[in-house]
């Protein structure tokens, strides 16, 4: 009898790991895992520490040129930049997996330099422009003093100007010479700034998250659950980033995509033409607000090319602010992060693949 219960149970307790690893609706895994998801809100700015130990600040590139380039901090703290990109929660303890790119946007040092340079010389050339005025004042004065000059009988010069004109005259040279002076200086210190190539851009930036139905009007009620920056991957084929809430603590009621290695790396083996799902803030706020909050949205696709173990390609569309999100397979479990859309196209998009998820991870 004992055997038979025994067996019984064992029966009983494969169906139910069976039951368990059975495909998931598409619905059911929006439904069920898209508290999880955050859009994440990164507001920064960058500074460059120049030569001469000054600071200039802005606010990224555009069309290859600097945006809201000042030297006073409160102005870009004003305005800043801006961008929304896709997180999750990966465990209870706060922490949010996304992508480097989201919370650290790195800006071409070569174009920051090649702009610094250009603006600092075309002041410099201003100043020479200067001083060549200044020269050709100060040949008009010697000018005017030389034709004020006369010989008499006996060879002997004298001027035709009055003790005041020479008083004038003395005061304009000096102030010519002074101004030359000042210019001068200010070139020769623009012409020292001059960026080297070993000059350094610091990132500064703040982050907040929004979850699933917060009604969101205005940017500030994005960055009303403030987060901090843990690490970032040094691998550079790896756009990865962590971020946890200051509370360090996850929400009771927000899904955990749990990440267990030894399943993860079976779910990493991807096939061609296999189903996967993923639930992102496409184009942030614009498409994420409605009547009853925000809301990610689920896009689908199946895998399109052989993994390579740097990136998955797949053919789920997706749209700037996707970035970070969770990509995963029909049973709901994590199999890639997006990352990266094929240049020309919505269609074609890169994932990080699962291997070197759990290599961040550790």
């Amino acid at each position: 009898m004992m055997k038979h219960v025994f067996r019984l149970c064992v029966m009983l307790g494969i169906v139910m790991l069976a039951s368990c690893d059975e495909p998931k609706s598409p619905q059911e895994i929006y439904d069920t895992q898209k508290s999880g998801v955050v859009l994440i809100c990164n507001e920064f700015y960058y500074e460059i520490v120049m030569p001469d130990g000054e600071s200039l600040y802005f606010a990224g590139l555009e069309d290859g040129k600097l945006v809201g380039l000042t030297d006073e901090l409160a102005e870009i703290k004003k305005e800043p930049n801006r961008l929304n990109g896709t997180g999750f929660f990966i465990d209870e303890n706060g922490k949010i997996l996304t992508n480097r790119h989201v919370v650290a946007p790195e800006v071409d040092k070569t174009v920051v330099q090649r702009n610094m340079n250009g603006i600092l010389e075309y002041f410099a050339s201003l100043l020479e422009q200067k001083q060549q005025e200044l020269n050709e004042k100060y040949a008009e004065l010697q000018n005017t003093a030389a034709n004020s000059l006369y010989e008499d009988y006996n060879g002997e010069v004298y001027t035709t100007m009055s003790d005041d004109d020479i008083t004038s005259l003395q005061e304009q040279v000096e102030l010519l010479r002074t101004e030359y002076a000042e210019a001068d200086e200010q070139k020769q210190n623009l012409r020292n700034n001059l960026l080297s190539e070993n000059f350094v851009i610091k990132l500064h930036s703040q982050f907040g998250v929004a979850y699933d139905k917060d009604m969101v009007r205005e940017w500030s009620d994005l960055m009303k659950r403030p987060c901090k920056l843990l690490r970032t991957s040094r691998d550079e084929g790896t756009d990865l980033a962590l971020l946890c809430l200051k509370s360090e603590k996850t929400p009771e009621d927000k899904f955990v995509f749990t990440i267990e290695e030894e399943t993860a790396r079976k779910d990493g083996n991807l096939a061609v033409d296999q189903k996967l799902y993923m639930i992102g803030y496409n184009q942030g706020v614009i498409l994420a607000n409605t009547t009853k909050g925000i809301s990610a949205q689920l896009t689908s696709g199946t895998v399109t090319q052989t993994p390579d173990g740097n990136r998955v390609m797949y053919s789920i569309p997706t749209m700037q602010g996707s970035s970070g999100a969770p990509v995963v397979n029909e049973h709901g479990r994590v199999v890639a992060v997006n990352f990266a859309k094929a240049i020309g196209s919505d269609n074609f998009n890169f994932g990080i693949p699962m291997d070197r998820i759990l290599l961040f991870l550790k």
